[in-house]
């Protein structure tokens, strides 16, 4: 008898296991169709415009080989609603560039992009240039430990910014150390050896959902500090001197560069949603986030930014 009652239930909870089940329609999931993906970021720092164009790749598509995603043929133009220029492709980059002479990039002026190809494929575009915000100071900092008779010195940097206020703001941050490595030079047109300068990309803890982005939500007007960052370890003696000596010291000629990027909101919202979506990646218990476009007819993102750098010499 027991045996009937556990069999019943059994059937009983697979019957309400297969009513959870929903199918879904495939016709919804590739409505969408194959659509123009378009990648373009334009500044007032800005040496060489470029543009990436490709294919999205329908959820439901067939494999096709041979067939690259990388759009070849497209004609992409670029206009301030005075001037147009007209990119051409670089094969090599698999971008579309234009020289930065024929339509210089400049604080508040509205750009439009534009992409069409072959197949009558055509998307639109803007963004307006938003003003630089000046990065204020550059704090070094130090903390020591000690493992055994070995005492380490950490540098950290941040840096400081004032937020404009009466207006919404987005940011982006970055930095590098600089110093010239004397184990490694060469000549150049029969001269000396000359150092050859090192670069590291300084590392700033961040969320890991949203690395170096920042809005001024609720603090419009107020000073901003940036994460901090590791600018290098020392083994230091009991007696040493100030920070920036000694940096300077196992670096020569060693130089932060702290870099602010006042950008629009559009690449703020596709920069912060491809981060969210790098940390899900394929887990399949986690939510997909949706990716944000201001391309019209089309996906991706064309946004414009001001970069702003601040110089701190480790002398």
């Amino acid at each position: 008898m027991k045996a009937f009652f556990y069999t019943a239930s059994l059937l009983l909870m697979l019957a309400a296991c297969g009513s959870l089940r929903n199918e879904v329609d495939p016709s919804i999931l590739s409505a969408g169709g194959e659509k123009l993906v378009v990648n373009g970021y334009i500044s007032p720092q800005d040496t060489l415009l470029t543009v990436k164009v490709s294919r999205s790749k329908p959820a439901l598509a067939e494999p096709s080989e041979g067939v690259p995603y990388v759009v070849e043929n497209a004609t992409v133009s670029l206009t301030d609603g005075n001037r147009v220029v007209v990119m051409r492709y670089n094969t090599d980059r698999q971008f579309y560039q234009a020289p930065v002479a024929l339509m210089p990039i400049r604080t508040g002026q509205t750009y439009t992009l534009t992409a069409t190809t072959p197949d009558g494929k055509k998307v639109t575009a803007q963004a307006t240039v938003p003003p630089p915000v000046p990065i204020r100071t550059i704090n070094l900092d130090s903390t020591i430990t000690t493992s055994g008779a070995i005492r380490t010195k950490a540098y950290r940097v941040t840096f400081v910014w004032e937020d404009p206020a009466g207006e919404t703001n987005f940011y982006q941050y970055a930095g590098y150390l600089q110093w010239k490595d004397n184990k490694f030079s060469y000549p150049i047109g029969g001269q000396n050896e000359v150092p050859v300068p090192n670069i590291y990309v300084l590392i700033f803890n961040r969320d890991r959902a949203t690395g170096n982005l920042l809005s001024d939500d609720r603090q419009q007007g107020s000073l901003l500090t940036s994460q901090s960052a590791d600018v290098a370890k020392i083994i230091v003696q009991k007696t040493d001197p100030p920070a920036a000596e000694n940096v300077s010291y196992s670096y020569p000629g060693a130089r932060v560069v702290a870099q602010l990027l006042n950008t629009d909101e559009s690449f703020y919202r596709y920069t912060n949603a491809v981060a969210r979506q790098r940390q899900v990646g394929n887990s399949p218990f986690a939510e997909p986030v949706p990716i944000p476009t201001n391309i019209t007819n089309g996906l991706g993102c064309f946004a414009a930014y001001n970069r702003t750098e601040k110089v701190l010499s480790l002398k």
